[in-house]
């Protein structure tokens, strides 16, 4: 198994005591509450000193909530952020959370959205 991959499963599994539904790839439709992880841009940054294999691997994980008030998704998103931030299991590191917002899933509506930044240090 990939050394991305294990961290991948590692991190999800770290989320799953979130209480919200888990996705390790994107779903066509995304069910709020949820989180979903993703690479991030880079998704792995060499760090190779010698023939071992090392690299950070980064990760966004999306916080998807129902907009249904604002006042409601407000405090959702920041209850849920607080949530997954208590979660990020040791050896990763959480490189920034951007702005909630809202993002259009096409026909099947809004969504209330953050993104978290994390990284981890793969080694052979």
């Amino acid at each position: 198994m990939a050394l991305s991959t294990e961290a991948r499963e590692y991190l999800i599994s770290a989320f799953t005591a979130s209480g919200l539904r888990v996705y390790d790839t994107v779903p066509a439709v995304p069910k709020p509450p949820c989180i979903v992880v993703v690479p991030d841009s880079p998704w792995l940054i060499p760090e190779r000193i010698g023939s071992n294999l090392n690299y950070r691997a980064r990760w966004r994980v999306l916080v998807v909530i129902s907009p249904r008030n604002n006042e409601a998704a407000t405090l959702d998103i920041e209850a849920a952020v607080d949530t997954i931030l208590g979660l990020i299991p040791t050896g990763f590191n959480v490189e920034l959370v951007n702005p909630p917002g809202l993002s259009d899933t096409g026909a099947q509506g809004t969504v209330y959205t953050t993104e978290i930044s994390v990284s981890a240090h793969m080694k052979e």
